[in-house]
């Protein structure tokens, strides 16, 4: 049952482990989700600043001060600019198409040749607004990113319009961010050149070529995890905010995936103790709902007897298949104890009738004796009497053993002894004698039952061999012993008959042709031996037999 229940268990197991692994792994994603947030919010932020600086650019190139005044004029309004906006630029120019300056908002020398700066060059070619690489001022010494706009008069492009805004900007911007002690912010330029805006150190930077990948980035946000240069593990958002421009935020997630971590395990232990609780309730709840009554009905089976009525008090909210069954074993047990009476009443019947049977065998037996010894005594020859009466007492044993069988109300078997006692008796005296007197008769004999099939050939036998004891063994009124034992050794049954008569002449032993000697070798091999014959003081019979058991002891062994 509870194998059951555990197969039973396997989909809430399986729903709760994916909800659980889908929680682990929203965990884990929430470093790439805070990081691209707090990306997308400096973006915006910055990103105000670099569109603040392109709109500034393309006023620039529209005003007539630049355009058609003269170098003077244009300074002087270039300073004047400056003196405005000096907490963001550090400087406003003109560039004229070879690269020399045509007027600044700070000194210059003329000389100076900007043909070979980037920004220069990507202006004058895409004509659109265009950003450098970071770099130091070369007359403040402050570190500027130039951006520079085309100046294009009558559609041909006459120079490049310049200003270099302070990269501490950025960074003063960053400092009244809520967001600042959560992670780590650079702008990255066209370079990779990276500049922290907020405190983040060079160990927090991803590997080079992860940064080399993410300014090849399309526009729009990038995020990924990896693990920084100092080996720690950070999760990263990439916002392109000009071609030569990115934002860069990082995030360390190593207390990230350990709450992630501790989140799987809590809801295992939950899922664990959920699970073994309703295995707990279920098991109980089975035990008292099904096994308790079925262990019940188990102990009243065991206790049934057969003949015996069956049932008990069922228990209180025993289940109706429960019920169901013990009405069922109720049914069988009456059928059974139906079914038993009906056999035993046969086999009194069968045993009336087997006890009727011997006992008409018997007597039937008895009659023919009689008729033969009737017959013996009208004889003269006697030759022909001796026959009668040897022919009587064979009939005669028979009659004894089928009164024992139905004496002792067995049928298959008799007890060897006391059959084997009256049998001497009988023999004794139809021959005239009475044990003890004359002849002394010794039955030992082990406590034995044997088959009805062995104790025909065995009585007869005896008969065959106590009687022609008792005839040529003691001529003359000579006296002596007649021994007959029986004894078992397993399996293996020796019958020895021994006289201290005058014994058998070897002759008569081994040539003899009589019928007695005939039969008594035919009731050997009967009952499975080979008989032995010794003369020496007196005669000895010795015949060893495997001792059969009755058919139903058979079919259990």
């Amino acid at each position: 049952m509870l194998l059951l229940l555990m197969v039973a268990s396997v989909p809430v197991v399986g729903i709760a482990g994916a909800n659980a692994i889908l929680s682990y792994e929203s965990e884990l994603a929430t470093g790439r989700r805070t990081a691209n947030i707090l990306g997308d919010v400096a973006a915006a932020r910055h990103g105000s600043t670099i569109e603040s600086l392109r709109q500034t650019l393309a006023r620039l190139s529209e005003d007539s001060h630049v355009r058609a005044a003269s170098p003077e004029d244009c300074g002087a309004f270039l300073r004047s600019l400056l003196a405005l906006y000096g907490a963001r630029y550090s400087n406003f120019w003109v560039l004229d198409t070879a690269g020399r300056p045509r007027c600044s908002g700070l000194p210059h020398a003329g000389a100076e040749d900007f043909s070979g700066r980037s920004y220069f060059r990507n202006a004058m070619a895409q004509r659109q607004f265009a950003l450098g690489s970071f770099m130091r001022g070369p007359v403040t010494r402050r570190p500027i990113i130039v951006g520079a706009v085309p100046l294009v008069m009558g559609g041909e492009v006459q120079g490049v319009v310049a200003a270099s805004l302070l990269l501490d900007f950025f960074v003063r911007s960053e400092e009244g961010s809520q967001e600042r002690a959560a992670r780590r912010l650079w702008l990255i330029d066209r370079d990779s050149a990276a500049l922290p805006l907020t405190q983040a150190a060079a160990a927090e930077l991803p590997a080079r070529g992860v940064l080399e990948g993410l300014a090849r980035q399309p526009a729009g946000s990038t995020t990924l995890e990896t693990r920084a240069v100092g080996g720690a593990e950070f999760a990263y958002a990439s916002t392109r905010l000009d071609p030569g421009l990115h934002l860069l935020v990082g995030l360390p997630i190593g207390e990230i995936r350990r709450a992630a971590h501790a989140v799987l395990l809590r809801r295992a232990v939950e899922l664990a103790a959920f699970l073994f609780a309703c295995l707990v309730v279920i098991v109980l709840g089975a035990d008292i709902a099904i096994a308790r009554p079925l262990r019940a009905l188990a102990e009243r089976v065991r206790r049934w007897r057969p003949g015996a009525p069956f049932g008990g008090k069922a228990l209180r909210g025993e289940p109706d298949e429960v019920r169901a069954l013990e009405q069922a074993f109720t049914d069988a047990a009456q059928a059974i104890s139906a079914r038993e009476e009906e056999l035993r009443a046969a086999l009194r019947q069968r045993d009336l009738l087997m006890a009727e049977i011997h006992h008409r065998v018997k007597n039937n037996l008895q009659i023919v004796a009689s008729l033969l010894n009737l017959q013996a005594n009208r004889l003269r020859d006697p030759r022909a009497r001796a026959e009668f009466v040897t022919a009587r007492d064979r009939v005669q044993a028979l009659a004894t053993l089928h009164r024992h069988l139905y004496t002792n109300q067995t049928f298959e078997v008799i007890a060897l002894r006391p059959f084997l006692e009256e049998l001497g008796q009988q023999l004794f005296a139809a021959l005239g004698e009475r044990p003890g007197q004359r002849i002394k008769l010794v039955v030992e004999a082990d406590e034995l039952e044997i088959v009805t099939d062995q104790a025909v050939s065995l009585a007869l036998l005896i008969t065959e061999t106590v009687t022609n004891a008792i005839k040529h063994g003691f001529p003359d009124a000579r006296s002596g012993t007649i021994t007959v034992s029986v004894h078992a050794e397993g399996e293996e049954v020796t019958l020895k008959v021994h006289d201290d008569g005058l014994g058998m002449r070897l002759d008569e032993q081994e040539g003899g042709q009589g019928i007695g000697m005939t039969l008594i070798r035919g009731f050997a091999q009967h009952l499975g031996g080979e008989i032995e014959i010794h003369g020496a003081g007196g005669t000895e019979l010795v015949l060893r037999f495997a001792l059969r058991r009755r058919e139903a002891e058979s079919e259990a062994g």
